[in-house]
């Protein structure tokens, strides 16, 4: 995180890991489209700009400055593998851009537009920018970091299972 310049938090080491990698959970994994930070390929977003179902055209949720600004990065059978930032004004750097962007019109990703139309994760972005949020409330970095270090004690093995991997690319 520090080359993004996003957080510090403690990783917790000694861990038990599993002994078996199942390709088949990968399927489990979250949604490739759900980033804060990088760029996607104009792919990803063709669907968004022409085909969004159900009306066939762009997806609404787009600001419609940005849409021109998308379609002229991404244009209509042009190269699906031209990239483009994330997150639109700091793609580089690990911030609350991304909740600004998604509040605006200007997610880049649908994934990412679809968080400010649900009432319960839109009061959650709302949050981080009332008035007197700076002063009382939480903030993106610090729940940010804490979910990640909650995340990494989800199935945990204990006792004899799994087994503390001293390279962490191979079982030992």
């Amino acid at each position: 995180m520090a080359q993004t310049h996003g957080p510090a938090y403690q990783v917790q080491t000694g861990r038990r890991d599993g002994m078996v990698s199942d390709m088949s959970q990968a399927a489990n994994m979250p949604d490739i489209t759900a980033h804060t930070i990088g760029t996607t390929a104009c792919f990803f977003m063709t669907k968004r700009l022409y085909n969004f179902s159900p009306t066939g055209g762009s997806d609404p949720a787009i600001n419609p400055g940005f849409l021109q600004e998308l379609k002229s990065t991404c244009p209509q059978n042009g190269n699906v593998n031209v990239r483009l930032p994330i997150d639109r004004g700091s793609g580089d750097t690990f911030d609350d851009q991304i909740l600004r962007n998604i509040r605006s019109g200007f997610a880049v990703l649908q994934s990412d537009a679809r968080l400010y139309e649900d009432e319960a994760t839109r009061s959650v972005i709302d949050s981080y920018f009332g008035f007197l949020s700076p002063l009382f409330g939480s903030s993106f970095e610090a729940d940010f970091a804490e979910s990640i270090v909650k995340m990494g004690s989800i199935d945990v093995k204990t006792g004899s299972q799994g087994t503390i991997r001293r390279v962490c690319g191979a079982f030992s």
